[in-house]
């Protein structure tokens, strides 16, 4: 597909870099969002970003206007709009949660206009990795500072009543016990979600110009999982990791295979100590009270496990009962507890199209030819696994990357088989 001008230059590179920067900080699930700007400014300040940015677009490529109205992409856009809105309309639900949702789409298209997504996966990359960087650092090394009164840090309340330390690019819960990482986003659980985004894009679709960057990135991602300590994002990033392990095959080379015997050993220590530990089950305020914290999410009746799991049923639910147009927003989100299943909270929403839709896309994004129909299966499994324990659905870095690849990928496919 044709892309037009905009970001030749480094300067204008450098500009786009910033630019989607800004637009994780002021994502829907970020602190930031929620408590320091407030919903209403996060969100006016991302449409302004958009809008001046589109703005700039249209100026620079003004003599093609009328090509750029009749791309193909805007055929996507109308079809988009019409799955999001017509449930709306035929349900006489007048929420501003189906334009939330169809600016996510629209974003994606944009960009595709002038930039593809290899490119904006390495600059997510890049963004996320500062983060991840910055609240390692102001975890693990200035919140002790902070604690003991050593360095003044703001500190601001969130709806639940947590305290968090301010860093500006991270929030730290204030608690000298609690060494769950947040990062600048509302819980743990979201942090795992771009993480683990940002681990597939790194090893998929992301161009890096020395091996040394991809594997630097894929450790501190790696670690900051970790620091999460969230269920969800352990196992789906031991089960990705494995996935890539045999899906690049490097399990043939001599470097893999040491590779392999290392990440083996090293699992097996792991559970020999975890072992030896909860055999005692004496943690006090350790992190290993974290881990065994994790163990009994997941395996006892706790209230994450039960919202969770309440939420698929519910959702199902919704969804049967109105199959082709979906149910209300406000029963859909608040029908449970917890509403926290992004998939089926699309088809519980906009009915079959609109869950399709998305579904479509993830396809789109992480769909190989050359991999076998099971391993294609099991990649998209572990990604739906990831943003399946929260609710991102109008979140726009939810829609980004599998959205720019359905415009990319799909569009021409339509192309050929006409």
């Amino acid at each position: 597909m044709k892309q037009y001008s905009l970001l030749e230059t480094k300067a204008g590179k450098l500009t786009f870099g910033i630019f989607l920067f800004a637009m994780l900080l002021l994502a829907r699930d970020t602190l930031i969002t929620s408590c320091v700007l407030g919903f209403t400014k996060s969100q006016f300040l991302m449409l302004g970003l958009i809008a001046l940015f589109g703005l700039g677009f249209l100026i620079r490529n003004r003599a093609e206007i009328l090509n750029i109205l009749k791309d193909r992409r805007m055929l996507l856009v109308a079809a988009s709009a019409v799955i999001l809105l017509v449930p709306m309309v035929l349900k006489r639900d007048w929420q501003m949660m189906y334009f939330s949702v169809l600016i996510c789409l629209f974003f994606a298209v944009f960009l595709s206009y002038f930039t593809n997504c290899r490119e904006t996966a390495v600059w997510y990359l890049i963004s996320l990795t500062v983060l991840c960087l910055h609240s390692l650092i102001t975890m693990y090394l200035l919140k002790p500072m902070a604690v003991a009164g050593s360095i003044h840090v703001p500190v601001f309340q969130n709806s639940a009543g947590a305290e968090f330390f301010d860093f500006g690019l991270s929030f730290v819960v204030t608690d000298p016990f609690w060494r769950r990482n947040f990062g600048v986003f509302r819980e743990p659980g979201v942090y795992q979600f771009f993480i683990l985004l940002g681990l597939y894009l790194n090893n998929y679709e992301a161009d890096w110009k020395h091996a040394w960057i991809l594997w630097t990135v894929n450790i501190i991602l790696a670690v900051t999982m970790l620091s999460t300590f969230a269920v969800g994002g352990f196992i789906e990033m031991g089960l990705l990791a494995v996935f890539v392990y045999f899906d690049k095959k490097w399990y043939r080379t001599r470097s893999g295979k040491w590779l392999g015997l290392g990440a083996v050993a090293a699992a097996a220590a792991a559970i020999a100590g975890l072992v030896w530990i909860f055999r005692g089950q004496s943690f006090g305020d350790t992190i290993f009270y974290e881990i065994y914290d994790m163990l009994l999410r997941l395996t006892t009746k706790s209230n994450s496990l039960v919202d969770r799991l309440s939420a698929i049923f519910d959702n199902l639910a919704l969804f049967l009962r109105s199959p082709l147009v979906g149910d209300s927003v406000a029963n859909v989100l608040h029908g449970t507890a917890h509403n926290t299943s992004s998939t089926l909270i699309l088809f519980a929403m906009f009915g079959v199209a609109g869950g399709l839709l998305n579904v479509a896309a993830w396809i789109a994004l992480a769909w190989k030819r050359e991999r076998c129909l099971l391993g294609n299966l099991v990649l998209l499994l572990i990604l739906f696994m990831s943003f399946n324990t929260q609710n991102l659905v109008a979140d726009i870095f939810f829609w980004l990357f599998p959205y720019m690849a359905l415009t990319e990928r799909g569009l021409p496919l339509l192309k050929k088989k006409k």
